[in-house]
């Protein structure tokens, strides 16, 4: 909700921010059976902003090194199961490829996967990277 806020103009500059696409949502799973996996969305500032984007409470910008990722692009509602289905899809495809040694580069110190989803409407793209 603090994007969308942020988008309508609710920052220091009370300036209305263009919607971009992809919109990117990074999973962190829970610890636990009773705990809630953890939930970051991002989108990308557009370029007439990313010299000076509008600061605003509670949000941060992140400023990304060249990175290389892996995609997948499925249709259909989204579910817990879904995503789950199709990053092992995702997953193995690159098993076999010059990219399966980046998979095990991306898991955490703790040997927690983290995944990052890629939305655009329609379509969903699954990303590791």
């Amino acid at each position: 909700m603090k994007l969308f806020e942020y988008i309508q103009g609710k920052n220091k500059y009370e300036e209305k921010i263009e919607m971009t696409a992809p919109v990117l949502s990074e999973v962190s799973p829970s610890d636990g059976p009773f705990c809630e996996s953890s939930f970051v969305v991002s989108f990308y500032v557009p370029k007439k902003n990313q010299e000076n984007p509008p600061p605003a409470e509670g949000l941060h910008v992140q400023k990304w090194k060249t990175t290389y990722v892996a995609v997948r692009q499925f249709s259909g509602f989204v579910s817990d199961d879904s995503v789950g289905e199709e990053a092992a899809a995702l997953k193995a495809s690159l098993a076999g490829t010059v990219w399966s040694a980046a998979i095990e580069k991306s898991h955490a110190a703790d040997h927690t996967s983290v995944y990052t989803l890629h939305s655009t409407i329609p379509h969903l793209n699954l990303i590791i990277g």
